[in-house]
């Protein structure tokens, strides 16, 4: 017994003996090249204050906000940020909750196909995502198009919030801090009902009812079902409509 717990103990110490020499090797070669113990920490806190950082976002505000103000008399840029910001939290809100109706109003009548599948393979999986305390930092004007009667525009945005992802009642993916991030909304603006038609895979309205493609502005009623649209195809023309989104990684 006596041997045994000698030779126990040996290998212990051999154990603590190989430690003290692999952190006597580090150290001494971290001071070879002139990193000390202080230059860790500065380091380990410069990472630390990154990880809380807003994130910088690129735009040509500036550029091409003269430009659509030449366009649109009454663009409010205010406007348009507070509207960012409101897509975006629905956005959150829909896939969280794991409800398609947030996105059922006149806001997200626009919004292209494949965000909308994308949206429904996010609430349709098992896992459950949260947004919580969402704050934005900064938005600014990424890019501006007006051709064939459709105004595209691409607001840039930072924002902050805990994100957390949870699958089986279990937390698979969550920070103690809060995840610094970008997104690009865009928003289109028909001022010609023609450039609807054109266009019709890009900006497709669907009945509410049976979900038909509406073919044209000026249908009052869904040839299919019969269901009046009147009121929901006005509200596509002349004003922003967000029709997709996206994380800048």
């Amino acid at each position: 017994m006596m041997s045994f717990l000698l030779g126990f103990l040996g290998v212990v110490l051999g154990i603590l003996v190989i430690i003290l020499i692999i952190y006597l090797i580090i150290r001494r070669s971290l001071n070879r090249i002139g990193i000390t113990s202080n230059d860790i920490k500065k380091i380990k806190d410069e990472l630390s204050k990154e990880e809380i950082r807003p994130r910088q976002i690129g735009g040509m505000t500036s550029v091409y906000l003269p430009l659509i103000l030449k366009d649109f008399k009454e663009f409010n840029i205010d406007e348009i940020y507070l509207l960012t910001e409101k897509s975006l939290r629905t956005i959150f809100r829909a896939i969280e909750t794991k409800d398609m109706h947030f996105l059922n109003n006149k806001d997200f009548n626009m919004i292209s196909k494949k965000l909308k599948l994308h949206l429904e393979d996010l609430i349709d999986s098992d896992i459950i995502y949260k947004y919580d305390d969402i704050n934005f930092h900064k938005h600014v004007i990424k890019s501006y198009e007006n051709k064939g009667g459709v105004a595209k525009l691409e607001i840039a945005s930072s924002l902050e919030y805990y994100y957390t992802k949870m699958k089986n009642g279990k937390e698979i993916y969550k920070k103690e801090v809060k995840d610094q991030v970008a997104y690009v909304t865009t928003f289109v603006y028909i001022a010609d009902e023609t450039a609807y038609s054109k266009d019709i895979d890009v900006y497709g309205l669907n009945c509410p009812n049976c979900g038909a493609v509406v073919r044209a502005l000026n249908m009052k009623e869904c040839s299919y079902c019969h269901t009046g649209l009147n009121i929901q195809v006005a509200s596509l023309l002349k004003c922003w409509k967000l029709i997709d989104y996206k994380i800048i990684n």
